[in-house]
């Protein structure tokens, strides 16, 4: 959620940012919204104090006092359904962006930097898929059997590798200070709303139990956000967390590009970097997190490039966003690998999680977040870059201390 402030002083950066995401969001009718809000709380504020009267009130002033009754009713009744309409615009509005941020779509994404070489064979390299069938790793007749299309079960040896990638991942995070824990995999509707996801984001389409009022998360983004709801914590220096857990993704994963196989799935494991720290510090940390991401895949020994993202490619709580891409041997191109992304204090204003700064002032976090790995596409990268003419796939140094074998 948008400061109030930054909405009554500032509207026209408000414009801007929705105008470069591509949203169709009137500003003017959340301004007069919110006169109206507030002329009607002054009107009520000054009804309830004349209600209060010392001691027995008189017929007359009996009579009088009926008649304020139901003009403070009848404000309270506008004000409540002026403050729905506010706070249910207020919820769509998306986060400020970075002044630096490409303007457009995906196609607008600009490269800051590109490190390694592009995998190069003296033959025609193999997908995942057909390395899967030599290696016995991926069984997707079987997860659309029991689940649907774009279900699958990891095979024995696919397993182990995902495992030894996940374990150097974590130590590594935890090396940059993150803390691995394992998270819910539901969150309420209270923290989707909260952490930006509903009502138009990942999770609006995503597996919701609207009975319940439970959502599967599609990152654990959503409930290490929410780890300190309504606290005032401490960030003199920044709290940093590893969320590690299965994701879920519907309608969003399964279409598109690079569909085929493990790339869009609807069900994967991610380990996930979080930081809570000062306004001050946060442009700072999310360099740090890409630097972790960075270092993790520079341990897999796979080629890659780092894409600033264009505003119109952003979520919206994102102030500011990387993605980091695999290069891909087998279409030439790169894809998306993780991301990391500066929510600002748009999260923490919703799930009022606050800290004090230097003056004790009272002032709401920063929130950050950022892909270590995941269980499918960081498969994909490692299989497809470190292959053989024969079909066989090499395990970079760094992950055979992890493996314990020199090949798959």
């Amino acid at each position: 959620m948008l400061d109030i402030k930054l909405l009554r002083e500032q509207p026209d950066v408000v414009r801007d940012s929705i105008r470069k995401r591509g949203i169709s969001l009137d500003v003017d009718d959340l301004l007069r919204l919110d006169e109206q809000r507030l002329e009607l709380m002054k009107s009520s504020e000054a009804l309830r104090a004349q209600l209060k009267i010392d001691g027995k009130p008189s017929p007359e002033q009996l009579q009088q006092l009926q008649a304020l009754r139901a003009d403070f009713d009848r404000e309270s009744e506008k004000l409540k359904q002026v403050e729905q309409q506010f706070n249910d615009l207020m919820m769509q509005l998306p986060n400020v962006l970075a002044d630096d941020t490409p303007i457009g779509g995906e196609e607008a994404n600009r490269i800051d930097r590109t490190v390694g070489e592009p995998t190069k064979f003296s033959f025609e390299p193999k997908d995942h898929m057909q390395l899967s069938e030599i290696h016995d790793l991926v069984n997707f007749e079987a997860g659309a059997k029991v689940a649907g299309n774009k279900f699958y079960f990891l095979r024995p040896k696919a397993v182990r590798l995902w495992q030894a990638i996940e374990q150097l991942a974590q130590d590594m995070a935890e090396q940059a200070g993150h803390q691995t824990m394992l998270v819910p995999e539901l969150v309420n509707e209270k923290v989707a709303v909260g952490t930006g996801y509903l009502p138009k984001g990942e999770e609006a389409d995503n597996y919701h139990d609207r009975e319940q009022g439970l959502v599967l998360i599609a990152t654990s983004e959503l409930p290490l956000t929410a780890y300190h709801m309504d606290e005032i914590i401490d960030v003199a220096s920044p709290v940093r967390y590893g969320g590690l857990s299965t994701c879920y993704r519907l309608e969003g994963s399964a279409y598109g590009k690079f569909a085929k196989g493990l790339y869009r799935v609807h069900q994967f494991e991610k380990l996930e970097m979080y930081s809570f720290t000062t306004a001050e510090e946060s442009d700072a940390e999310l360099q740090r997190i890409l630097s972790t991401e960075e270092k993790i895949v520079q341990s897999l020994e796979i080629p890659y490039h780092v894409s600033r993202t264009a505003s119109g490619d952003m979520s919206a709580p994102a102030y500011e966003k990387y993605d980091l891409e695999y290069y891909s041997p087998v279409d030439q191109s790169y894809r998306e690998l993780t991301s990391c992304s500066n929510c600002t204090d748009f999260q923490s204003r919703r799930l009022n999680i606050r800290y004090r700064d230097k003056d004790g002032r009272l002032r709401h976090v920063h929130t950050l977040n950022g892909t270590a790995v995941n269980s499918t596409r960081t498969l994909i990268a490692l299989l497809e870059n470190h292959q053989t003419k024969d079909g066989e796939v090499k395990i970079p140094q760094a992950l055979q201390e992890y493996y314990g074998k020199e090949t798959l």
